[in-house]
Protein backbone atom coordinates (compact mmCIF):
# COMPACT_ATOMS: atom_id res chain seq x y z
CA UNK A 1 0.00 0.00 0.00
CA UNK A 2 1.29 3.26 -0.53
CA UNK A 3 2.30 6.57 1.06
CA UNK A 4 1.42 9.72 -0.60
CA UNK A 5 4.51 12.52 -0.88
CA UNK A 6 3.03 16.04 -0.33
CA UNK A 7 5.45 17.02 -3.32
CA UNK A 8 6.57 14.56 -6.03
CA UNK A 9 5.92 10.94 -6.44
CA UNK A 10 4.09 8.27 -4.41
CA UNK A 11 6.30 6.15 -2.05
CA UNK A 12 5.04 2.35 -2.37
CA UNK A 13 5.90 0.71 0.84
CA UNK A 14 4.85 -2.70 -0.92
CA UNK A 15 7.48 -5.82 0.70
CA UNK A 16 9.13 -6.88 -2.44
CA UNK A 17 11.69 -9.39 -1.25
CA UNK A 18 12.63 -12.25 0.75
CA UNK A 19 14.44 -11.48 4.10
CA UNK A 20 17.89 -13.77 4.71
CA UNK A 21 18.47 -14.09 7.98
CA UNK A 22 21.96 -11.46 8.81
CA UNK A 23 23.14 -10.17 12.06
CA UNK A 24 23.98 -6.55 11.33
CA UNK A 25 26.06 -6.80 14.37
CA UNK A 26 27.48 -2.94 14.64
CA UNK A 27 28.63 -2.74 10.92
CA UNK A 28 24.90 -1.22 10.83
CA UNK A 29 26.07 2.41 12.56
CA UNK A 30 26.71 3.73 10.05
CA UNK A 31 25.48 4.69 6.48
CA UNK A 32 28.24 2.30 4.23
CA UNK A 33 27.82 0.72 1.04
CA UNK A 34 28.70 -2.57 1.56
CA UNK A 35 27.59 -4.21 5.35
CA UNK A 36 29.85 -7.07 5.16
CA UNK A 37 32.72 -5.17 5.83
CA UNK A 38 35.06 -6.04 9.22
CA UNK A 39 36.80 -2.66 9.16
CA UNK A 40 34.12 -0.62 9.48
CA UNK A 41 32.24 -1.98 12.62
CA UNK A 42 32.89 1.33 15.03
CA UNK A 43 32.75 4.30 12.54
CA UNK A 44 29.10 5.32 11.82
CA UNK A 45 28.44 7.17 15.55
CA UNK A 46 30.01 9.63 18.12
CA UNK A 47 28.95 9.20 21.48
CA UNK A 48 29.89 9.00 25.00
CA UNK A 49 28.02 8.12 28.25
CA UNK A 50 26.83 11.35 29.73
CA UNK A 51 29.48 11.47 32.63
CA UNK A 52 31.51 14.12 33.94
CA UNK A 53 33.74 16.23 32.15
CA UNK A 54 37.23 17.08 33.58
CA UNK A 55 36.79 20.31 31.14
CA UNK A 56 36.00 24.01 32.75
CA UNK A 57 32.46 24.95 34.00
CA UNK A 58 30.11 25.27 31.52
CA UNK A 59 30.21 28.69 29.50
CA UNK A 60 34.04 28.56 29.97
CA UNK A 61 35.76 28.68 27.14
CA UNK A 62 38.49 26.35 25.98
CA UNK A 63 42.65 27.27 26.50
CA UNK A 64 45.30 27.06 23.41
CA UNK A 65 43.09 26.67 20.16
CA UNK A 66 45.37 26.12 17.25
CA UNK A 67 45.93 28.36 15.00
CA UNK A 68 44.76 27.98 11.32
CA UNK A 69 48.65 26.60 10.03
CA UNK A 70 48.71 24.90 13.20
CA UNK A 71 45.35 23.16 12.57
CA UNK A 72 46.28 22.25 9.00
CA UNK A 73 50.01 20.68 9.99
CA UNK A 74 47.47 18.97 12.44
CA UNK A 75 45.79 17.41 9.76
CA UNK A 76 48.33 16.97 7.31
CA UNK A 77 49.97 14.89 9.93
CA UNK A 78 46.78 12.90 10.39
CA UNK A 79 46.56 11.75 6.72
CA UNK A 80 49.92 10.14 6.42
CA UNK A 81 49.06 8.22 10.17
CA UNK A 82 45.26 7.15 9.54
CA UNK A 83 45.96 6.45 5.95
CA UNK A 84 48.85 4.07 6.65
CA UNK A 85 46.95 0.99 7.35
CA UNK A 86 45.91 1.33 3.83
CA UNK A 87 48.63 2.09 2.39
CA UNK A 88 47.57 5.44 1.19
CA UNK A 89 48.08 9.12 2.58
CA UNK A 90 44.52 10.01 2.90
CA UNK A 91 43.42 12.44 0.07
CA UNK A 92 41.80 15.05 1.66
CA UNK A 93 40.72 15.77 4.92
CA UNK A 94 39.04 19.36 6.83
CA UNK A 95 38.03 20.20 9.95
CA UNK A 96 36.69 23.42 11.65
CA UNK A 97 37.51 24.13 16.00
CA UNK A 98 35.01 26.35 17.37
CA UNK A 99 34.87 27.78 21.13
CA UNK A 100 32.52 29.58 22.86
CA UNK A 101 31.74 31.76 25.90
CA UNK A 102 28.27 32.59 27.71
CA UNK A 103 27.14 32.00 23.36
CA UNK A 104 29.53 33.86 21.79
CA UNK A 105 32.11 32.57 19.45
CA UNK A 106 35.38 33.07 20.95
CA UNK A 107 37.50 31.72 18.28
CA UNK A 108 36.56 29.82 14.59
CA UNK A 109 39.60 28.00 12.99
CA UNK A 110 38.82 26.15 9.65
CA UNK A 111 41.92 24.54 7.97
CA UNK A 112 41.81 22.15 4.77
CA UNK A 113 44.80 19.58 3.89
CA UNK A 114 45.06 17.64 0.60
CA UNK A 115 43.57 17.62 -2.80
CA UNK A 116 39.90 18.39 -3.40
CA UNK A 117 39.87 15.77 -7.19
CA UNK A 118 41.89 12.38 -5.99
CA UNK A 119 43.84 11.65 -7.94
CA UNK A 120 44.68 15.11 -9.50
CA UNK A 121 46.21 17.72 -7.47
CA UNK A 122 43.46 20.54 -7.34
CA UNK A 123 44.09 21.62 -3.22
CA UNK A 124 41.61 21.00 -0.92
CA UNK A 125 40.11 24.38 0.33
CA UNK A 126 38.09 25.17 3.22
CA UNK A 127 35.19 26.13 1.07
CA UNK A 128 34.76 22.62 -0.27
CA UNK A 129 31.50 20.86 0.28
CA UNK A 130 31.48 17.22 1.48
CA UNK A 131 28.98 14.59 1.25
CA UNK A 132 28.26 13.97 5.23
CA UNK A 133 26.30 11.27 5.09
CA UNK A 134 24.43 9.98 8.59
CA UNK A 135 24.96 13.40 9.55
CA UNK A 136 21.69 14.40 7.79
CA UNK A 137 20.05 12.15 10.52
CA UNK A 138 20.43 15.40 12.98
CA UNK A 139 18.48 17.59 10.37
CA UNK A 140 15.87 14.89 10.27
CA UNK A 141 16.01 14.28 14.19
CA UNK A 142 15.28 17.93 14.42
CA UNK A 143 12.49 18.20 12.32
CA UNK A 144 10.32 15.56 14.58
CA UNK A 145 11.60 17.08 17.37
CA UNK A 146 10.40 20.81 16.29
CA UNK A 147 6.53 18.64 15.00
CA UNK A 148 6.51 17.31 18.63
CA UNK A 149 7.36 20.98 20.22
CA UNK A 150 4.61 22.64 18.28
CA UNK A 151 2.16 19.82 18.80
CA UNK A 152 1.80 18.50 15.23
CA UNK A 153 2.56 15.00 15.98
CA UNK A 154 3.88 13.26 19.18
CA UNK A 155 6.38 11.29 19.85
CA UNK A 156 4.23 8.58 21.60
CA UNK A 157 1.98 8.41 18.17
CA UNK A 158 1.84 4.71 16.54
CA UNK A 159 3.73 5.32 12.56
CA UNK A 160 0.78 3.27 11.69
CA UNK A 161 -0.78 6.65 12.00
CA UNK A 162 0.79 7.76 8.70
CA UNK A 163 2.27 4.36 7.05
CA UNK A 164 1.41 0.85 6.35
CA UNK A 165 3.92 -1.19 8.18
CA UNK A 166 4.47 -4.43 9.36
CA UNK A 167 3.46 -4.33 13.50
CA UNK A 168 3.59 -0.53 12.92
CA UNK A 169 0.40 -0.34 15.59
CA UNK A 170 3.23 -0.85 18.36
CA UNK A 171 6.24 0.90 16.85
CA UNK A 172 6.37 4.53 17.49
CA UNK A 173 8.03 7.75 16.26
CA UNK A 174 10.09 7.62 19.16
CA UNK A 175 11.16 4.20 18.53
CA UNK A 176 12.40 5.23 15.34
CA UNK A 177 14.47 8.35 16.39
CA UNK A 178 16.29 5.74 19.32
CA UNK A 179 16.51 3.33 16.55
CA UNK A 180 14.70 0.78 19.13
CA UNK A 181 12.03 -0.50 16.22
CA UNK A 182 13.01 -3.53 15.80
CA UNK A 183 13.21 -2.73 11.88
CA UNK A 184 15.89 -4.16 10.34
CA UNK A 185 18.70 -2.32 8.40
CA UNK A 186 17.85 -2.17 4.31
CA UNK A 187 21.42 -2.33 3.37
CA UNK A 188 22.08 -5.80 4.74
CA UNK A 189 18.89 -6.86 3.12
CA UNK A 190 19.94 -5.83 -0.99
CA UNK A 191 23.29 -7.12 -3.02
CA UNK A 192 22.77 -3.40 -4.42
CA UNK A 193 22.43 -0.77 -1.51
CA UNK A 194 24.20 2.04 -3.92
CA UNK A 195 20.90 1.54 -5.78
CA UNK A 196 18.23 0.97 -3.64
CA UNK A 197 15.59 3.73 -3.18
CA UNK A 198 13.85 4.58 -0.74
CA UNK A 199 10.95 3.17 -1.82
CA UNK A 200 12.64 0.06 -1.99
CA UNK A 201 14.57 0.32 1.02
CA UNK A 202 11.35 0.67 3.08
CA UNK A 203 9.60 -1.95 1.21
CA UNK A 204 12.91 -4.70 1.87
CA UNK A 205 12.44 -3.96 5.29
CA UNK A 206 8.70 -4.24 5.60
CA UNK A 207 9.22 -7.67 4.23
CA UNK A 208 11.68 -9.09 6.21
CA UNK A 209 11.35 -10.41 10.17
CA UNK A 210 11.90 -7.46 12.79
CA UNK A 211 15.20 -7.46 14.38
CA UNK A 212 13.69 -7.70 17.97
CA UNK A 213 10.50 -6.82 19.45
CA UNK A 214 9.73 -2.62 19.62
CA UNK A 215 11.29 -1.51 22.44
CA UNK A 216 13.39 -4.37 23.39
CA UNK A 217 16.94 -3.55 21.74
CA UNK A 218 18.88 -1.39 20.32
CA UNK A 219 19.66 -1.59 16.61
CA UNK A 220 20.34 1.06 14.56
CA UNK A 221 19.30 1.14 10.92
CA UNK A 222 19.05 3.35 8.08
CA UNK A 223 15.31 2.48 7.54
CA UNK A 224 14.00 4.33 10.50
CA UNK A 225 14.88 7.71 9.46
CA UNK A 226 13.37 7.02 5.40
CA UNK A 227 10.53 6.58 7.45
CA UNK A 228 11.09 9.38 9.47
CA UNK A 229 11.45 11.22 6.79
CA UNK A 230 7.74 9.94 5.00
CA UNK A 231 6.24 10.45 8.47
CA UNK A 232 7.46 14.11 8.44
CA UNK A 233 6.02 14.75 4.82
CA UNK A 234 2.75 13.50 5.74
CA UNK A 235 2.50 15.77 8.40
CA UNK A 236 3.67 18.95 7.43
CA UNK A 237 1.87 18.35 3.75
CA UNK A 238 5.30 19.36 2.36
CA UNK A 239 8.70 17.66 1.15
CA UNK A 240 11.12 16.72 3.49
CA UNK A 241 14.17 18.33 1.58
CA UNK A 242 11.88 21.79 1.65
CA UNK A 243 11.20 21.47 5.18
CA UNK A 244 15.54 21.03 6.18
CA UNK A 245 15.63 24.08 4.12
CA UNK A 246 13.34 26.33 5.37
CA UNK A 247 13.80 25.12 9.09
CA UNK A 248 17.59 24.76 9.44
CA UNK A 249 19.56 25.78 6.59
CA UNK A 250 18.43 29.23 5.86
CA UNK A 251 17.85 30.35 9.04
CA UNK A 252 20.62 29.09 10.84
CA UNK A 253 22.81 30.25 7.79
CA UNK A 254 23.96 27.47 6.77
CA UNK A 255 25.36 28.64 3.27
CA UNK A 256 27.70 25.85 2.36
CA UNK A 257 24.84 23.62 3.32
CA UNK A 258 22.06 21.95 0.96
CA UNK A 259 20.26 18.50 0.11
CA UNK A 260 22.05 16.58 -2.58
CA UNK A 261 19.48 15.69 -5.48
CA UNK A 262 21.70 14.80 -8.28
CA UNK A 263 22.90 17.82 -9.12
CA UNK A 264 26.00 19.43 -7.25
CA UNK A 265 26.83 22.81 -6.14
CA UNK A 266 30.03 23.94 -6.43
CA UNK A 267 32.04 23.40 -5.15
CA UNK A 268 31.58 19.73 -4.18
CA UNK A 269 34.34 17.76 -4.68
CA UNK A 270 35.37 14.14 -5.26
CA UNK A 271 35.76 11.01 -2.80
CA UNK A 272 37.69 7.94 -2.94
CA UNK A 273 37.58 4.41 -1.76
CA UNK A 274 40.10 1.60 -1.39
CA UNK A 275 39.10 -0.62 -4.15
CA UNK A 276 37.20 -3.23 -2.14
CA UNK A 277 34.41 -4.85 -0.69
CA UNK A 278 32.21 -3.90 -4.16
CA UNK A 279 30.92 -7.18 -6.34
CA UNK A 280 33.94 -8.52 -7.86
CA UNK A 281 36.72 -6.72 -5.22
CA UNK A 282 38.24 -8.36 -2.40
CA UNK A 283 37.45 -7.84 0.96
CA UNK A 284 38.79 -4.33 2.77
CA UNK A 285 40.98 -5.87 5.27
CA UNK A 286 44.22 -4.18 6.75
CA UNK A 287 47.37 -4.15 6.09
CA UNK A 288 46.23 -3.26 2.26
CA UNK A 289 47.93 -2.31 -1.15
CA UNK A 290 44.97 -2.30 -3.07
CA UNK A 291 44.33 0.38 -4.90
CA UNK A 292 42.96 3.42 -4.32
CA UNK A 293 39.51 4.66 -6.78
CA UNK A 294 37.93 8.16 -7.07
CA UNK A 295 34.10 8.01 -6.32
CA UNK A 296 32.90 10.92 -8.77
CA UNK A 297 29.21 9.93 -8.44
CA UNK A 298 26.94 7.97 -6.33
CA UNK A 299 23.51 7.22 -6.35
CA UNK A 300 23.56 6.40 -3.02
CA UNK A 301 24.12 9.99 -2.59
CA UNK A 302 20.28 10.51 -3.97
CA UNK A 303 18.73 7.31 -2.44
CA UNK A 304 20.02 7.89 1.48
CA UNK A 305 17.67 10.80 1.59
CA UNK A 306 16.43 11.55 4.82
CA UNK A 307 19.30 9.28 6.30
CA UNK A 308 21.82 10.82 4.66
CA UNK A 309 21.72 12.80 1.44
CA UNK A 310 23.28 16.20 2.70
CA UNK A 311 26.23 18.01 1.69
CA UNK A 312 27.83 20.27 3.88
CA UNK A 313 31.59 21.92 5.16
CA UNK A 314 32.90 21.21 8.55
CA UNK A 315 32.34 24.89 9.25
CA UNK A 316 28.61 24.77 8.38
CA UNK A 317 28.49 21.65 9.91
CA UNK A 318 29.75 23.01 13.60
CA UNK A 319 27.50 26.26 13.58
CA UNK A 320 24.54 23.67 12.74
CA UNK A 321 25.41 20.98 16.04
CA UNK A 322 26.41 24.34 18.52
CA UNK A 323 23.07 25.67 17.73
CA UNK A 324 21.22 22.14 17.93
CA UNK A 325 22.71 21.28 21.35
CA UNK A 326 22.71 24.47 22.86
CA UNK A 327 18.87 24.87 22.51
CA UNK A 328 18.76 27.12 19.68
CA UNK A 329 16.87 24.98 17.29
CA UNK A 330 14.61 22.79 19.81
CA UNK A 331 13.15 23.63 23.62
CA UNK A 332 15.56 22.26 26.14
CA UNK A 333 13.13 19.45 27.20
CA UNK A 334 13.54 18.04 23.55
CA UNK A 335 17.44 18.87 23.16
CA UNK A 336 17.50 16.28 26.51
CA UNK A 337 15.79 13.94 24.76
CA UNK A 338 17.82 14.13 21.99
CA UNK A 339 21.41 13.90 23.89
CA UNK A 340 19.79 11.22 26.70
CA UNK A 341 21.07 7.52 25.85
CA UNK A 342 18.44 5.51 25.66
CA UNK A 343 19.03 2.38 28.15
CA UNK A 344 19.08 0.25 25.35
CA UNK A 345 21.90 1.97 23.63
CA UNK A 346 23.96 2.13 26.92
CA UNK A 347 23.73 -1.59 26.73
CA UNK A 348 24.74 -2.09 23.25
CA UNK A 349 27.98 0.12 23.39
CA UNK A 350 28.72 -1.23 26.76
CA UNK A 351 31.15 -3.54 24.89
CA UNK A 352 32.80 -1.30 22.45
CA UNK A 353 36.35 -0.39 23.59
CA UNK A 354 37.74 3.01 22.82
CA UNK A 355 38.96 4.93 18.95
CA UNK A 356 41.99 6.12 20.18
CA UNK A 357 40.86 8.87 22.41
CA UNK A 358 37.18 8.80 21.79
CA UNK A 359 34.84 6.21 23.55
CA UNK A 360 31.62 5.86 22.17
CA UNK A 361 28.65 4.75 25.37
CA UNK A 362 25.10 5.18 23.90
CA UNK A 363 22.85 7.47 21.82
CA UNK A 364 19.84 9.51 22.36
CA UNK A 365 17.34 10.32 19.87
CA UNK A 366 19.05 11.53 17.04
CA UNK A 367 22.50 12.09 19.00
CA UNK A 368 24.80 9.73 20.11
CA UNK A 369 27.02 10.96 23.53
CA UNK A 370 30.59 10.34 23.29
CA UNK A 371 33.70 11.24 25.54
CA UNK A 372 36.99 12.35 24.74
CA UNK A 373 40.11 12.32 26.53
CA UNK A 374 40.93 15.19 28.34
CA UNK A 375 37.91 16.87 27.16
CA UNK A 376 35.00 15.59 28.49
CA UNK A 377 31.66 14.69 27.29
CA UNK A 378 29.59 15.95 23.92
CA UNK A 379 26.78 14.98 21.82
CA UNK A 380 27.05 14.45 17.68
CA UNK A 381 26.99 12.04 14.85
CA UNK A 382 29.00 11.22 11.60
CA UNK A 383 28.62 9.39 8.19
CA UNK A 384 29.64 7.53 5.06
CA UNK A 385 28.92 7.09 2.25
CA UNK A 386 30.35 5.86 -1.24
CA UNK A 387 33.89 8.18 -0.93
CA UNK A 388 32.86 10.46 1.89
CA UNK A 389 33.31 10.07 5.85
CA UNK A 390 32.18 13.10 8.42
CA UNK A 391 32.10 13.58 11.96
CA UNK A 392 30.91 16.28 14.38
CA UNK A 393 30.60 17.16 17.89
CA UNK A 394 29.59 20.21 20.49
CA UNK A 395 31.23 19.62 24.00
CA UNK A 396 28.83 22.28 25.82
CA UNK A 397 30.10 22.66 29.46
CA UNK A 398 33.98 23.67 27.37
CA UNK A 399 32.34 25.39 24.47
CA UNK A 400 34.04 23.18 22.03
CA UNK A 401 32.74 22.32 18.54
CA UNK A 402 34.52 19.96 16.23
CA UNK A 403 33.82 18.69 12.91
CA UNK A 404 35.84 16.98 10.42
CA UNK A 405 35.43 15.79 6.77
CA UNK A 406 37.16 13.52 4.42
CA UNK A 407 37.44 12.72 1.07
CA UNK A 408 37.90 9.16 1.94
CA UNK A 409 35.46 6.57 2.69
CA UNK A 410 38.18 3.84 4.72
CA UNK A 411 38.63 6.58 7.78
CA UNK A 412 37.62 5.89 11.01
CA UNK A 413 35.39 8.72 11.84
CA UNK A 414 35.63 7.82 15.75
CA UNK A 415 39.31 7.88 15.88
CA UNK A 416 39.72 11.23 13.52
CA UNK A 417 37.48 12.96 15.78
CA UNK A 418 39.10 12.53 18.85
CA UNK A 419 42.87 12.84 16.90
CA UNK A 420 41.93 16.25 16.09
CA UNK A 421 39.93 17.24 18.96
CA UNK A 422 42.87 16.45 21.07
CA UNK A 423 45.24 18.25 19.11
CA UNK A 424 43.67 21.22 18.51
CA UNK A 425 43.03 21.33 21.91
CA UNK A 426 45.55 20.14 23.83
CA UNK A 427 43.83 20.79 27.21
CA UNK A 428 41.38 22.79 29.28
CA UNK A 429 41.99 25.17 31.60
Amino acid sequence: MGVERATGPTRNLTAVAEWTPQDPGRSALRLRRRTRTAIAVLWCLVGAAGCGSDGPASGQSAAGVVTPSQLESALTDLRTTEGAPWGVTVPGLAAAVVTTEDDDVITETTAASGIADPPGVTPLTNRDRFHVGSVTKTFTAALIMQLDQDGELSLDDSISNWVDHPNGDAITVEMLLGHTSGIPEYLELTDDPDATTPEEAVALAAAAPQLADPAAAFAYTNTNYLLLGLIAEQVTGSSWEEEVRTRFIEPFDLTETYVWTGEPREPTITGSRIACDDPGEPPCETPSDLPEVPVADSPFWTNSWAAGAIVSTPGDLAQWMRALVDGDVVDRDHVDLMTTPTPESLEFFAELPPDGPLQLVGMGLGLATYEIDGLGTGYGHNGQVPGFVSNVAHLPDTGLTVAVTSNFEQLNNLEILGEVAVRAVPGPT
